[in-house]
């Protein structure tokens, strides 16, 4: 005679909450390096996108400064030079944020017209609105004709939003600093900047009380 011995034996409670245990840690570290793959992936492409924004905006400053020049029109009818004629780069400040405003002549070809040439430059303006929130700042570029009648619409584009803020800071032929410049002053008399320094602060969303700061300096040609 043969006997079978069965045996039946399942988990028992201690082994089923040991195994959730380990594979509750196993989960978590899992979770924990992908989170943080994917946190610094986002990361990186927001900054990524930073860099590309300030490099647009810096390089189209940059390559309107390099044509800047003093206008040579004729006073009018009662001696007093055109007013839109002059270097002008004003310190401002908007909801307590760095908004510097600049408008200049500038011989670059302009971006709203297919002409090839227009026979003359263009007054370049740099001015800047309130975001749609209070710590956001919008940098808005324009630009019209030197001959154009003032009273025309200018064409006006945004060139940034998401900024911090604007700044502008003006080097003389001695190499002092100037927070403002106005050719039509004594001062400058009739002088454009020998350097333009550009900062920019860009908001961070990851740190928004470490903004994202990028700056340039532009030599503009000798006068």
């Amino acid at each position: 005679m043969s006997s079978i011995f069965k045996t039946d034996k399942g988990f028992t409670l201690l082994e089923v909450l040991l195994a959730f245990f380990i594979f509750s840690i196993l989960f978590i570290t899992i979770y924990t390096t992908y989170s943080g793959s994917f946190k610094t992936i986002n990361m990186t492409e927001n900054r990524m996108e930073l860099y590309r924004k300030a490099a647009i905006v810096l390089e189209r400053i940059s390559e309107d400064l390099q044509g800047g020049y003093i206008s040579l029109l004729p006073s009018n009818s009662f001696g007093q030079p055109a007013a839109y004629t002059r270097f002008l780069g004003e310190d401002n400040d908007m909801n307590g944020m760095d908004a510097d405003t600049l408008s200049f002549f500038s011989s670059t070809q302009p971006l709203f017209s297919d002409a090839v040439d227009t026979g003359s430059g263009q007054v370049i303006s740099y001015s800047v609105i309130q975001g749609s929130g209070e710590d956001e700042l919008i940098l808005l570029r324009s630009e019209y004709p030197e001959f154009i009648d003032e009273t025309k619409t200018k064409q006006e584009l945004t060139l940034s939003d998401g900024l911090q803020a604007i700044n502008f800071t003006y080097f003389d032929n001695d190499g002092i600093v100037h927070k403002s410049w106005d050719s039509d002053s004594e001062e400058f008399n009739g002088r454009l900047p020998r350097m333009v320094s550009i900062s920019l602060e860009f908001l961070n969303q990851g740190n928004p009380d470490a903004p994202f700061k990028v700056m340039t300096s532009v030599a503009l040609p000798i006068n």
